[in-house]
């Protein structure tokens, strides 16, 4: 799907904070998520702009933005990135599925945060909007309504979907390797070189954990393949948009981070967070953007899925 036209589908104004207390909020939450880079500059490149990315910062921003944040009581501190593996997949394998035909959509409600400054490589954390998208259950299509109330449908990216992932057998090191013979062809097409495969496969899992109808064994197979994508991490205490603590997988990459964050008692998708890491700047025809450290690059928090028989229905 073209990242731009997935920020573009969810611009909606909503009532804003008061200055200052936009400006606190800011303030903090550019001092929690800035962190040490290494100081060898990034290649130069063009790049994509990042939309469903996520952190392995812990926010304290909350207060600020007028949300509250409750954590999940009795929910066990986690001590690896194994372990939590193991846990998500436990629980993804007892969690009934999706009961779903294959001519059937997933509709999926989203609670963001607005896209901001920066030429659309930023959100502006003190604002909410809700999206709305629709994803065919063999995980091919998208759809979404444009902000003329156009019914959008596009191919997912990067064009491998549940149906695909759910052919035998299905394990940990198959559903990576069909990601990987996925992304691979995109090499070739991209104009520019293209981020590590590693990273690549984070962003492509959390995606399909978002917005696709994942039968529980292509779920928990998909958990177990995390903990061996070298990188990946666990964050203890992540922050979803609706002000939900959870635990999550996080990844740094080239210039973000990313965290996908998972309820603590249930392992249940529960959003994403994402920041860039280092300053950045991007160029493409017409314009450009210089994005400073620190600048959050996505705040999203799932509100809800169904079973739906066409794209653009709702439950």
């Amino acid at each position: 799907m073209d990242d731009l036209n997935a920020v573009r589908r969810v611009r909606r104004p909503v009532p804003e904070m008061t200055p200052q207390a936009e400006d606190a909020a800011r303030a903090r939450l550019l001092t929690a998520v800035r962190t040490p880079v290494r100081t060898t500059t990034p290649r130069p490149r063009p790049a994509r702009p990042v939309w469903r990315l996520a952190t392995a910062a812990v926010l304290t921003v909350l207060a600020g933005l007028g949300w509250a944040a409750i954590r999940e009581p009795g929910a066990t501190p986690v001590a690896s990135v194994q372990q939590l593996s193991e846990w998500a997949a436990g629980a993804a394998e007892d969690a009934p599925g999706p009961g779903a035909r294959g001519d059937q959509w997933l509709y999926v409600k989203e609670l963001d945060a607005a896209p901001g400054a920066y030429g659309g490589y930023g959100v502006d954390t003190s604002r909410r909007i809700t999206s709305e998208v629709w994803t065919s259950v063999d995980g091919k299509k998208i759809a979404w309504y444009d902000d003329k109330g156009k019914l959008l449908v596009q191919y997912t990216h990067p064009g491998i979907g549940a149906a695909d992932l759910a052919a035998e057998p299905v394990t940990p090191r198959t559903v990576t390797d069909r990601l990987i013979a996925a992304l691979r062809p995109l090499d070739e097409s991209a104009g520019d070189p293209p981020p590590p495969m590693n990273e690549r496969l984070f962003q492509a899992i959390y995606q399909l954990m978002g917005e696709q109808a994942l039968p529980p064994r292509v779920r928990a197979a998909l958990f177990r393949a995390l903990s061996a994508i070298e990188g990946v991490q666990v964050t203890p205490d992540a922050v979803d948009a609706g002000g939900r603590r959870g635990v999550a997988f996080s990844y740094t990459g080239d210039w973000a981070r990313y965290d996908l964050i998972l309820s603590p008692g249930d392992y249940r998708f529960l959003g994403t967070y994402g920041v860039s890491v280092t300053d950045r700047t991007f160029t493409w025809t017409g314009g450009g953007a210089d994005v400073p450290a620190g600048t959050p690059v996505t705040w999203t928090a799932q509100l809800g899925t169904a079973v739906v028989d066409e794209p653009g229905r709702r439950p």
